[in-house]
């Protein structure tokens, strides 16, 4: 799943960690990483459920990480398609690592994989939005060559109800 651009040590993870698409299976695991991340009310009945979703997606996908049998990180992606102009951008839904395995290449792999999936459904480009207190998260995505662009546009929110 991973292409041959990356780099020796992540090839190494690689040999021992394997990415893969999440299966509903994995939401025991999938339930407890959101946790972590800040959203402790899924249960694992809805978390499956998204995971079923997700694998059904035309152009989404959840993948996770898995080393010795254990899931140890999530990444979910989706192909935006364009109006303005030709093409997609890839949006980074979720990502999140095992609290234990952070700082070891776990993220760096689950990106790769959502960045060249995102080539295969022709995106030109890939953004993820992340709460301006998760400086760590921050640092980490502009080391993979992501900007910070919230001084050229702002993001609004608005809960729907029916």
């Amino acid at each position: 799943m991973i292409g041959n651009h990356i780099d020796w040590n992540l090839q190494a993870l690689m040999a021992i960690m394997e990415i893969r698409h999440a299966r509903a299976t994995d939401a025991p695991a999938v339930t407890t990483l959101l946790a972590e991340l800040g959203y402790p009310d899924n249960t694992e009945t809805d978390v499956r459920g998204r995971l079923e979703r997700w694998a059904r997606h035309p152009e989404g996908a959840a993948f996770v990480a898995e080393s010795d049998g254990t899931v140890v990180g999530i990444i979910a992606v989706v192909a935006i398609p364009l109006l303005e102009r030709e093409g997609a951008v890839g949006r980074i839904v979720a990502l999140v690592v095992d609290e234990t395995r952070r700082g070891t290449g776990v993220g760096r792999a689950l990106i790769t994989a959502a960045e060249e999936q995102a080539l295969r459904w022709g995106c030109g480009a890939m953004e993820v939005s992340s709460s301006r207190r998760r400086t760590g998260a921050h640092a980490f995505y502009r080391a993979r060559g992501y900007e910070d662009r919230c001084e050229r546009s702002a993001k609004f929110f608005r809960e729907l109800t029916t």
